[in-house]
């Protein structure tokens, strides 16, 4: 359901947020107060990162620049940025692409914010439909880290497959020695 709605003109994230919540609920027949609702939508910048994530960053620091391109708002990635305790290189929000992955928009920005030409940028990413498949046609390499061993969901493939972020600093690290 929300990959549909994003797919429209952009809104806030927590806007998106209630909004998907709510149609969930009322789909499965659930009750809900407002106050669970407006829980949801503000507590997305304080959520855990996987345990390897910030190590993993912090070691691909040490070799390229680490820009994240997020569906989210500038105050939420902040406020995210702060709980991940990674200053990355850029960040990229929705907000200020004026629209969600998987539009280009944010994935262009970066590039143009990094000054890299798409042959020199990896991108990695969980979701497949949101990450791999617009990185992939824009050329870039793409690595998606599959966490949960799902079935690949349309025809497109990624450069490289991985099922965690430590395992995407072993690849790097290896490519970059050869």
């Amino acid at each position: 359901m929300q990959f549909q709605y994003i797919q429209g003109p952009y809104l806030p994230y927590r806007q998106v947020l209630r909004d998907t919540m709510k149609f969930a609920f009322d789909h499965f027949h659930v009750p809900y107060a407002e106050t669970d609702v407006e829980e949801f939508a503000n507590a997305m910048g304080r959520w855990r990162p996987f345990p390897d994530t910030r190590e993993a960053i912090l070691e691909l620091q040490k070799y390229v620049k680490v820009a994240l391109i997020t569906n989210t708002d500038d105050d939420i990635i902040q406020e995210t940025e702060k709980t991940i305790g990674v200053k990355f290189d850029a960040i990229i929000t929705a907000q200020q692409a004026g629209a969600y992955k998987p539009s280009h928009k944010g994935f262009l920005l970066a590039q143009e914010r990094l000054g890299l030409p798409k042959e020199e940028i990896w991108h990695a990413g969980f979701g497949f439909k949101y990450d791999v498949v617009p990185a992939t046609e824009l050329g870039y390499i793409t690595v998606w880290v599959n966490r949960q061993g799902e079935v690949r969901p349309v025809e497109v493939k990624e450069t490289f497959l991985v099922g965690d972020m430590r395992t995407l600093v072993y690849l790097f690290k290896g490519i970059a020695a050869s």
